[in-house]
């Protein structure tokens, strides 16, 4: 099983990422650029 990463945003849409540590350098731009984002993760 892969993990898949979706992160949800209103100015870049649904972005789906495989790895975890670009799903978590994505979402710590997002917090520091003021981007509001719902981040969830599912298995494959």
């Amino acid at each position: 099983m892969k993990t898949v990463y979706r992160i949800i945003s209103n100015e870049h849409g649904v972005v789906l990422l495989k790895k975890r540590k670009i799903a978590k350098a994505f979402r710590w731009w997002l917090r520091e650029n003021g981007f509001t984002y719902i981040s969830t993760f599912f298995f494959n």
